[in-house]
């Protein structure tokens, strides 16, 4: 049971990870259009980590 919660955890992290690297590519006035700014940036990549995750 704490390998799969352990496994579920590093698997929503990598998610984040290639999320975040995801919208750092992007350029200010791309995140300004869906609503972002570079300050918002991890924990919009968390949120969308988790809801992929589900």
């Amino acid at each position: 049971m704490f390998i799969a919660a352990l496994y579920g955890s590093i698997k929503q992290y990598l998610r984040y990870r290639s999320q975040l690297l995801s919208m750092e590519d992007l350029d200010d006035h791309m995140l300004s259009d869906i609503g972002l700014n570079r300050a918002e940036l991890r924990a919009a990549a968390w949120r969308q980590a988790e809801r992929s995750a589900h």
